[in-house]
């Protein structure tokens, strides 16, 4: 598979998780919908570090994965664009962790989701997804994000 055709499988399977987890919402099933949610996030997150460093990291954790997201951002001189990632970790800190605790609670045990934890979930992975297309954008562009926000 092309360089090309490995990041756009995981923008696919990102939106794809995305439509499941809003689907498993519907469903009252709102354990599966975090878990959905959270993949979709750590699949965006992974498929714009692939576009821009030809990698990805072999990490699961939405906030590490969002540190090696800034840190490369800063590396590669595009300060407004990690400025953008810190501001959205920052704002987004509780639904991120809610996130993060999807990802091995829906894994290794029972987690008993509310509706309302669905929904920033959801939410969230939204979030994830918005702000790393606006950074693929900006960054193909060639600025540094302030166009996109």
């Amino acid at each position: 598979m092309s360089s090309g055709g490995y990041a756009r499988l995981l923008w696919r399977r990102a939106r794809g998780m995305l439509e499941g987890a809003e689907w498993r919402l519907e469903r009252g099933e709102y354990d599966l919908a975090c878990f959905e949610a959270e993949q979709a996030a750590q699949l965006a997150l992974k498929a714009l570090l692939y576009e821009l460093s030809g990698s990805t990291p072999r990490i699961h954790d939405l906030g590490e994965l969002l540190g090696v997201l800034y840190d490369f951002l800063r590396k590669a001189g595009l300060e407004d664009a990690a400025g953008r990632v810190a501001d959205f970790a920052s704002r987004e800190r509780r639904r991120l962790w809610l996130l993060s605790d999807a990802y091995y609670r829906g894994r290794y045990g029972a987690a008993p989701y509310t509706r309302e934890d669905a929904l920033d979930c959801i939410e969230a992975a939204r979030g994830v997804l918005r702000l790393a297309g606006e950074l693929r954008r900006a960054v193909h562009r060639g600025d540094s994000g302030e166009a996109a926000a």
